[in-house]
């Protein structure tokens, strides 16, 4: 008779638990942030939470709770890679986390309980802000008035997009990759070659100056440098000259690089 009722409780519970778990996900939505590291962001969902609901939880994950707030107590904020980066706000359930890092790319669920479970997703991408590019010079050959010419454009990141222009404006998008490889003619000749590395939220450019066809004249001092040879030598010169150089002076954007 024992087992027979234990038998029958265990029933119970188990369909209780797929009750539950089906209001879960019957009530479920998801929402998508996208974010650059080292800001803030604030997850809400955009619908009106039940009124008087007698908890609020947000969680990491569906295992990590970060925080979570029952009637009439302080909220109870959970020993986390979270802690002291954020903050429930009482009046729409709202989590503001402060100083994202890349680590808090994931899921989140905030779950409400009133008279039954509602949960809602919120997926949060995090994106550092894009470095600045350097453009290396792989490879200049000359050849009657023309001129192929193969630059490269590094990035300490992999998940950029790449997008080269010159003077009269962008290279047709089957060139727009790390390395452009173009063969410069008196009809496309250009004086100045750009590489722009972007992600979805940020994006940085440099430029190499060329006078036509393709001899190098100057370089852009104030993005990263090229790995050309002299480089390292335009880098000491301007350190070693800024105290007697007038900064604001534009002609003094540029270095002449012609050696």
């Amino acid at each position: 008779m024992y087992s027979i009722r234990r038998n029958w409780f265990l029933t119970l519970d188990l369909l209780l638990l797929s009750l539950l778990v089906t209001s879960m996900q019957a009530d479920s939505s998801e929402l998508e942030k996208i974010v650059l590291s080292g800001s803030n962001v604030t997850l809400q969902i955009s619908e009106s939470l039940p009124e008087n609901a007698t908890s609020v939880t947000w969680l990491y994950t569906i295992k990590q709770k970060i925080v979570e707030y029952e009637q009439s107590r302080p909220p109870k904020y959970f020993d986390s890679a979270f802690k002291d980066r954020v903050k429930l706000d009482l009046q729409n359930a709202a989590l503001h986390i402060y100083q994202v890092r890349k680590g808090d790319n994931g899921t989140y669920y905030l779950r409400v309980i009133k008279d039954e479970i509602k949960q809602w997703k919120i997926s949060l991408k995090v994106l550092d802000p894009v470095p600045t590019p350097t453009i290396n010079i792989e490879k200049i050959e000359e050849s009657d008035g023309n001129c192929y010419l193969k630059l490269s454009c590094v990035v300490e990141d992999p998940f950029v997009d790449y997008l080269w222009y010159k003077d009269s404006g962008p290279f047709p998008m089957e060139l727009q990759r790390s390395t452009l490889e173009v063969t410069v003619t008196p009809h496309n000749q250009s004086k100045s070659y750009t590489c722009q590395v972007s992600n979805l939220l940020s994006s940085k450019n440099n430029t190499l100056y060329f006078t036509p066809p393709c001899t190098l004249v100057k370089e852009s001092v104030f993005l990263a440098s090229t790995s050309t040879p002299y480089s390292s030598t335009i880098k000491h010169w301007c350190l070693a000259m800024r105290p007697q150089l007038d900064w604001t002076n534009p002609t003094l954007l540029h270095i002449n690089t012609t050696f």
